[in-house]
């Protein structure tokens, strides 16, 4: 392949291209001769001039490559006038291939504009002489090429055909006569572009099998044949022209070779077994196959002898045997066998030189790269494992053990199961030091499972081969369960209420059956359970629990010796805040409300009623508030809300009645904010409820009744929002996003319906609108609860009874989640405690075995499901569901330990 360069530039004229034969010696060969030279830039043309000799048309190939820039190709003849062209984007080579009588043509490289960049270029030119036309271009002008049989030498002949340039032949046809059943073996190489084969039956019109690569790829056909007439049909792909070689060989149905070096190439091996048949026998003992794999793979291995006894063997690249089969017999001989990637071989072999025909299957199924390492210490790491999860994987020779560890954040059911083995593995669950907590063996490729009830904590999953080589399917899940946190030992009940979250801490109050009722916390573990106060244990009772910050828990008690008081958690220990009534009197603190760095609580200092008080935490110091009422009376502040910074109540003074307060924690900033019926008498303000930054409450201004109200904390800005005569008011108020949703009556009709509103009158409206059915029917939506922007609540119906519904506000919206108990009333599964836990509903409810348990539900029917079985032979009765961090307590009794504390 001689390659020329440094030549001067060639020309862009015709007249001054470069001449090619002054370097080649003369016309074009059927060598390839390349010409190296840029162009790009102000060079934006390159002219050859080149010669075809001879006295008939020869096929020519013209490549441009080693591209870093684009350029193109065009063939010219004497005169410039262009034949063909190649214009590839990019850097892709260009390709001109034709035929071409003799005569003086060019070869013209080029980009497009002096602007693209400049590139280096390999131009390539060979030429073929087109031989003498030896084969018909129809079957009936066929070259018969005469009888053949398995003793007959090879034939070959050279031909052309093309269907461009000077000289085209569409078709060669060739004839021969089978004498006998022969394996053919016909090539077609020699190529200098596309042609294609085809073997035809003794019509020459039915094509029994073709070879038909692209390019110049040798064509092959290997067909079996009886006796008989065929053709072979040699034709040009679109657009090509080529000499090619046509080679035909008969022999008996040997087709694997006899040695290493002479393998029956049987790639590439897919999951799905290739079949081979062959013979083997004294003359031909021996028959060898080679495959490579390019990765990882199961190999399994069948070699089934027809008449007598022929065995096998797995070898690798060097020859070495790796494994081998030698059943007596016609048995099947079998082998299966884990591979890494490489070059292997497999040797069929007669037994004592039996006579026999064979057939070999083998498939090559890739083993994906191991997902889970070999050791404890590399485990494939799963995470905290919380619903099912699924991994497929091998074990085998080359992989001989996986490790999968994997958390639990809660005290869970789980599950594992091993399966889709074709061989024997096993599975073990260790805890995380690695000790073996259990082994579900079973003997062969049968499934394993294990199902156990498992604490927080580190595990893993060890699957590791007994024998042979499978893959397998490993699934995992984890379902949290609740569990108890017993205070009170045997069938004694703590009670455990007040149920408080600080940070990731529970605090709650509970006894213990020794030390009364007291302080405790739990993290959600049996150790983090702990009594935190042992004090006047005949009636310390604490009460009150309110979360301050992130660090402190305000609470009433009483020590026995100060009477009812408030007192405070530090994390460390418990004292009292301040003796507000001195003595063993108790100012009995209630309605603990947190504004800013404020505890705003009401109580009795003995001296003044039951009034307004302060905590201020900047100073740790307590402060009365203000007299509201004068004198001993009290005003008995009620309902303390934080609403825009500051405290908002009702409250009773010597004038006004009880109407609307707020407080910012000072005497001069406590303040009536509107007597809304004039007055001594009272608008009684109730249902303080904060949706964004308005405050709704319900009010009666003595003339309207009971209504819907809001505030932005002003007077002016304290006005009715309804007018609906309700002859029950309104209850439930409830935010959800910036909708307020409440329940009342709006025709008197003693019917309570689910309502909702904007913030305005027009915008106050029902939500659904069919007073006959449910929402809008006997007492109406409870336990309202906000999910996001879903609203869940309780409301009997007449179809199903006292069910779990939810409502996005529209009509349509507004719809049963579940019929839990299935069928109307008395079938109630009276949901309540409802709580949004990381964006789920949790519940207590009753179900038709008449067992009161904890449920969850997503909104749908389908995903409303029991999460609890606490108590098997009555009802769990769970309550108080409190959320602190990924966390879920709650009361329930199983029937033997009492009301006790729960976790899920």
């Amino acid at each position: 392949m001689p390659t020329y360069s440094g030549f001067s530039d060639p020309g862009n004229t015709l007249q001054t291209a470069l001449d090619t034969s002054s370097y080649i010696g003369g016309a074009l060969t059927s060598t390839q001769n390349i010409f190296q030279d840029t162009i790009g830039g102000s060079d934006t043309v390159d002219l050859y001039k080149f010669l075809i000799g001879g006295s008939s048309a020869s096929t020519v190939t013209l490549n441009l490559d080693g591209l870093t820039s684009n350029a193109d190709l065009l063939l010219q003849n004497s005169t410039g006038q262009t034949l063909l062209t190649s214009f590839k984007s990019g850097t892709s080579p260009e390709l001109i291939t034709t035929t071409l009588n003799p005569g003086t043509y060019y070869a013209r490289v080029y980009v497009s504009s002096s602007s693209v960049p400049t590139t280096n270029y390999n131009l390539s030119l060979s030429a073929n002489t087109i031989p003498a036309d030896l084969a018909g271009n129809t079957p009936a002008a066929a070259l018969d090429l005469g009888s053949f049989n398995t003793l007959s030498s090879p034939y070959s002949t050279t031909d052309f055909v093309g269907n461009v340039g000077a000289a085209q032949d569409t078709n060669d046809y060739y004839k021969f006569n089978l004498t006998e059943t022969a394996n053919l073996y016909l090539t077609l190489d020699g190529l200098g572009n596309n042609a294609d084969v085809e073997l035809l039956d003794s019509s020459g019109t039915t094509v029994i099998t073709s070879s038909k690569q692209s390019g110049t790829t040798p064509e092959a056909i290997t067909r079996n044949l009886s006796s008989g007439i065929y053709y072979i049909r040699v034709f040009p792909g679109v657009g090509s022209a080529t000499n090619y070689n046509l080679n035909l060989v008969f022999d008996p149905p040997d087709y694997a070779g006899n040695s290493q070096a002479l393998a029956r190439n049987i790639n590439t091996l897919t999951s799905t077994p290739s079949n081979f048949t062959d013979f083997v026998n004294s003359r031909d003992s021996n028959d060898y196959y080679r495959f490579d794999l390019s990765s990882s793979a199961l190999i399994n291995l069948n070699l089934t002898p027809a008449t007598a006894n022929a065995d096998v063997q797995l070898l690798n690249s060097s020859g070495t045997v790796i494994s081998s089969s030698s059943r007596t017999g016609t048995a099947t001989d079998s082998i299966n066998r884990s591979l890494n990637a490489g070059t292997y071989y497999i040797r069929v072999l007669p037994s004592s030189g039996a006579s026999t025909s064979y057939n070999l299957s083998v498939s090559a199924t890739t083993i994906p790269p191991d997902k889970a390492p070999n050791t404890r210490t590399t485990a494939k790491n799963i995470g905290t494992l919380n619903g099912s999860q699924s991994f497929n994987d091998f074990v085998g020779d080359i992989d001989t053990n996986d490790y999968y560890v994997f958390n639990l954040s809660k005290y869970s059911l789980f599950n594992v199961t091993l399966s889709g083995m074709s061989a024997d593995a096993d599975m073990q669950l260790l805890n995380s030091s690695g000790g073996v907590i259990s082994y579900p063996w079973q003997d062969g490729p049968v499934d394993e499972n294990l199902t156990i009830n498992l604490d927080a904590g580190t595990y893993y999953i060890r699957v590791f081969q007994f024998s042979g080589n499978t893959f397998y399917n490993l699934s995992l899940s984890a379902t949290p369960q609740p569990q108890i946190l017993q205070i009170s030992p045997g069938s004694g009940s703590s009670n455990p209420d007040n149920l408080t979250a600080l940070g990731s801490t529970l605090y709650f109050t509970a006894n213990d059956g020794t030390n009364g009722n007291q302080l405790w916390k739990s993290d959600g573990t049996g150790a983090g359970t702990q009594r935190l106060t042992t004090v006047n244990p005949s009636s310390f009772n604490p009460d009150n629990l309110t979360a301050f910050g992130s660090s402190k828990l305000f609470f009433t008690a009483n020590d026995g010796t100060n009477g009812s008081e408030l007192w405070v958690y530090n994390g460390t220990s418990a004292t009292m805040v301040s003796n507000i009534n001195p003595g063993a009197g108790s100012s009995n603190p209630s309605n603990l409300t947190i504004v800013g760095s404020k505890l705003f609580f009401t109580a009795n200092d003995g001296t003044n009623g039951s009034e307004l008080w302060v905590y201020d935490d900047t100073t740790a110091t307590v402060s009365f508030v203000k007299d509201i009422y004068s004198g001993a009376t009290g005003s008995n502040p009620t309902r303390l809300t934080a609403f825009n910074g500051k405290l908002y109540f009702t409250a009773t003074d010597t004038t006004n009645g009880t109407e609307l307060w707020s407080s910012d924690g000072t005497a001069g900033g406590t303040t009536l904010v509107k007597d809304i019926q004039l007055g001594g008498l009272s608008s009684s303000p109730a249902n303080l409820t904060v949706v964004g930054s308005t405050l709704y409450f319900t009010a009666d201004d003595g003339t309207n009744g009971v209504e819907l109200w809001k505030s932005d904390g002003t007077t002016a800005g304290t006005v009715s929002l309804t007018n609906l005569n309700s002859a029950l008011g309104s209850t439930y108020l409830t935010a959800v996003g910036s909708t307020l949703f409440f329940v009342t009556d709006s025709d008197g009709d003693f019917q309570q319906e689910l309502w909702k509103s904007n913030g305005t009158a027009g915008g106050t409206v029902r939500v659904k609108n069919d007073l006959t059915q449910a929402p809008n029917i006997g007492f109406g939506p409870v336990n309202l609860t906000a999910v996001g922007t879903t609203l869940y609540f309780t409301t009997p119906d007449s179809a199903t009874g006292l069910e779990l519904w939810k409502s996005d506000g529209t009509d349509g919206g507004t719809v049963l989640v579940s019929d839990i108990w299935t069928g109307a009333d008395p079938n109630n599964s009276y949901p309540d405690s409802l709580v949004n836990f990381n964006g789920t509903l949790y519940f207590a409810a009753s179900d038709s075995n008449n067992r009161r348990e904890l449920w969850s539900s997503n909104g749908t029917a389908l995903g409303t499901s029991r999460v609890s079985t606490i108590n098997a032979t009555g009802n769990a009765n769970p309550a108080q569901l409190t959320v602190v961090g990924n966390k879920l307590f709650f009361t329930a009794t199983d029937g033997t330990n009492g009301t006790e504390l729960w976790v899920f």
